[in-house]
């Protein structure tokens, strides 16, 4: 992963304890020394899940199993953890120790299921990665372990259910917003004629063993593109790719339309609902606009996060604000991959908190649009910072969302309030100045 100053994301084995947490009825198993489950819980305590923190089941390996093998101290867990962990499935993840001395994770997984109990194996390691390589590693290997499934697409044409999408990129550690991200996204499938499996939240183990069942993949990032990739060649379920989630009533609408043709929905009972969105967004957003000509326009700004975080909340700031963005920085980007647009300014790519800092202080923007990380750059700089991408320290989420009509709503609102911020700031420190002589 190289050396990284102050890291936003943890390693492959977090991202993927991170996705298994927040899955209602699943119970992950860690196979891992106790530093590797105590530093995920505390870096993940404010997060939110069904199995979070300390309540995690972790074999504590020490240095006997870590010479010897780890192999009858992870059954011991396994069944301890199905007596007293209620759960529909546990899924065993190991860390780089055990990857290394070949602790055989997924054989041990397999013993467990012969004698009757629901666990399965994932070969993960945090030197695989980061977060969002634990997220498509560990939701792949869920796909393959998973029964195959008796498939009932086409029950549209023989009951007259509707179809079922899968979402696939928008996930715990990478999108922090991702639970109100998610029940936006379902709304508005559902209200165009659709039934949803997100995986995170209820119904999240009901949703991994009807995901055979979609009749379309929806990937929101590109985190999700090798999961979509698995399912079609697994189950011929095609995929529908987006760069980001859609964000604004333009963004929803277009969406929607797209759905709508390739699933042959019905596109009068769709466009009845985006005229209600219209409407409503008009009633919200509209009613902004004079303070947004007084507080609002032209300001110059940076943006830091994920590339899904950045092409979605800084895509709808460029062409719906106006705002100009100076600096675009992808936290999850690497030297070889293919930088997303660049909205007019400088596009980097570097998750290292000391280049964040000097890319910044280089931008010239009046706001910041970051992490809980970048708080102390944007105080030296005094400039106001609204934290929208992972991690957030500073605010309680709740069900907040950038997503849909009401993230469109919700970032309207937070952007004045910035700017407003931004405008006394500068006010203060010119009369502080003027005061000084």
């Amino acid at each position: 992963m190289g050396n990284i100053r102050n890291p936003r994301a943890g390693c492959a084995l977090h991202g993927a304890l991170a996705t298994l947490e927040a899955i209602e009825g699943v119970v992950p198993i860690v196979q891992a020394n106790a530093g590797c489950a105590m530093q995920h819980a505390l870096a993940y305590r404010d997060r939110g899940g069904y199995t979070v923190a300390q309540t995690v089941p972790s074999s504590n390996i020490i240095d006997k199993q870590v010479i010897f093998g780890g192999g009858s101290r992870l059954r011991e867990q396994i069944k301890n953890t199905v007596k007293v962990m209620d759960g529909r499935l546990y899924v065993v993840v190991g860390s780089c120790e055990c990857a290394m001395v070949g602790d055989d994770l997924i054989g041990m997984a397999r013993e467990a299921a012969e004698q009757g109990l629901q666990v399965i194996g994932s070969n993960i390691a945090g030197f695989h990665g980061d977060i969002h390589r634990g997220y498509t590693r560990v939701f792949l290997d869920l796909i393959d372990a998973l029964p195959e499934l008796e498939t009932v697409r086409g029950l549209r044409e023989k009951g007259g259910e509707r179809p079922l999408v899968n979402l696939f990129g928008l996930f715990p550690g990478g999108d922090p917003y991702y639970k109100g991200d998610l029940e936006e996204l379902r709304r508005i499938l559902e209200a165009i004629g659709l039934r949803v499996n997100s995986f995170f939240g209820p119904g999240g183990h009901a949703a991994l063993r009807t995901l055979s069942d979609a009749a379309l993949n929806l990937v929101f990032s590109r985190w999700g593109e090798t999961i979509a990739a698995r399912l079609e060649k697994k189950y011929g379920t095609p995929q529908l790719i987006f760069d980001a989630a859609p964000l604004g009533i333009e963004e929803v609408s277009l969406f929607a339309q797209a759905l709508v043709e390739r699933l042959d929905l019905d596109a009068t009972g769709a466009e009845r609902f985006l005229e209600r969105e219209e409407v409503l967004a008009e009633y919200f957003l509209l009613g902004a606009a004079n303070r947004y000509f007084d507080e609002g326009a032209g300001k110059r700004a940076a943006i830091v996060g994920d590339s899904e975080t950045v092409l979605r909340i800084g895509g709808f700031l460029s062409r719906f604000a106006a705002v100009d963005i100076r600096t675009a920085i992808y936290t999850d980007c690497g030297e070889e991959d293919a930088l997303p647009v660049d909205f007019g300014g400088a596009a980097h790519a570097t998750g290292d908190g000391g280049e964040i800092a000097d890319l910044l202080c280089g931008s010239g923007a009046d706001l910041i649009f970051a992490s809980s990380l970048e708080t102390e750059v944007a105080r030296e700089l005094g400039v106001p910072l609204l934290t929208v991408s992972h991690p957030v320290h500073d605010r309680m989420i709740g069900d907040r969302t950038y997503a849909g009509l009401r993230g469109a709503v919700a970032l309207g609102a937070d952007y004045l309030t910035l700017a407003r911020q931004g405008r006394r700031a500068a006010a203060e420190k010119l009369a502080r100045k003027l005061a000084a002589g």
